[in-house]
């Protein structure tokens, strides 16, 4: 059964306004660790 026009595009940008703040929030927290790498607050990161 297709769905209506109206409801795809609402499901869309739903969809998108959830990916988007997702987004938002990984870049925010990579940048804010970067800032703290380059002031020396953290050290590097342990890796293994």
């Amino acid at each position: 059964m297709a769905m209506p026009w109206g409801s795809a595009i609402y499901l869309m940008k739903m969809v998108w306004m959830i990916l988007k703040g997702w987004i938002s929030s990984c870049l925010m927290v990579a940048n804010e660790i970067a800032r703290a790498l380059r002031t020396g607050d953290i050290g590097p990161l342990p890796v293994g």
